[in-house]
């Protein structure tokens, strides 16, 4: 079997991985881990990655080898310990603690893998400058290596997710994050969107094209788009396609979606990997990247 291949909906309980560097967003991260382990009766795994190669850039920078003190990697795994037996029992999740050396990326990717976790939560960044630039970008870096869902928690909640909404492009990815969220969330109300335009409509005007002639592309394209949304939401198939409400908005993806995900309140935005050329991501930045630094709000990511 393909260990990196995501549990199918209404596969059993399965893993969560959350991972931790001790910081306060990371607790952030590990709190929903563990309210979403709990709802799911899923395992939940924290796992620390200690940096050995950080470490010791450190004790050359600080001088830090005349310090008195027992090793750090074993102050890391007591700590991840004491902090495990604490979640365990004011969450009521059933947890373990993971603890491994190397680098964040490579090794939390590895894990997913190892485990076929159904899902990755990680927190918004590290605990000061220096992890920022190595752990900040966590999540984009995971989600080129691993085939589970990461979620992206930022902001601490006490109450379960209760309004999700879901991007779509129509694109392969768009389709197993619709497949994965009701089985992730199966109590909150799911809205599936779509976002289209009218392509080159500026240059269209500037041509001349009057108001009535774009109004009548802008027709076109939602009909085309909902043509797509009923085909999608076939694709996606069984119990998981009802459970979405379907809307449609013209504009440019990242904004509306960023619009109507405010205009229903949601608290997680869930989004896939944007279906443009990697030339169009280069020049443009991809639409998961704009929503990643723009949304002030949970995220669940799908590769």
């Amino acid at each position: 079997m393909d260990q990196n291949a995501m549990p199918e909906p209404g596969q059993a309980a399965g893993i969560i991985v959350a991972a931790t560097d001790f910081s306060a967003a990371a607790d952030i991260a590990v709190d929903r881990a563990a309210r979403l382990a709990r709802s799911l009766d899923a395992e939940l795994c924290v796992l620390h990655v200690f940096n050995d190669g950080v470490w010791r850039t450190l004790m050359n920078v600080f001088d830090i080898g005349s310090w008195r003190g027992p090793d750090p990697a074993l102050l890391a795994r007591d700590e991840l310990s004491r902090r495990v037996a604490r979640l365990a029992q004011r969450s009521g999740a059933r947890v373990r603690a993971e603890c491994l050396t190397g680098s964040a990326a490579d090794e939390i990717a590895a894990f997913v893998a190892t485990t076929r976790a159904r899902l990755l939560v990680v927190g918004q960044h590290g605990e000061n400058a220096v992890d920022e630039l190595l752990l900040g970008s966590t999540a984009l870096k995971l989600l080129g290596r691993v085939a589970a869902p990461v979620l992206l928690a930022r902001t601490p909640g006490d109450a379960d997710y209760a309004r999700v909404l879901v991007a779509t492009d129509y694109a392969d990815c768009s389709r197993r994050l619709a497949q994965a969220v009701p089985d992730l969330l199966p109590a909150a109300r799911c809205v599936l969107f779509n976002a289209y335009v009218v392509p080159y409509e500026g240059r269209m005007r500037l041509a001349g094209a009057t108001d009535a002639e774009i109004e009548g592309y802008r027709r076109r394209e939602r009909e085309r788009a909902e043509a797509g949304m009923a085909a999608f939401a076939a694709a996606v198939g069984g119990n998981a396609a009802g459970r979405f409400e379907r809307r449609l908005a013209y504009g440019f993806p990242a904004s509306a979606i960023l619009e109507q995900a405010a205009a229903i309140d949601a608290d997680l935005l869930a989004v896939g990997r944007h279906g443009g050329s990697v030339a169009e991501e280069r020049l443009l930045g991809s639409v998961t990247q704009n929503i990643l630094y723009h949304a002030h709000r949970d995220l669940l990511l799908m590769p």
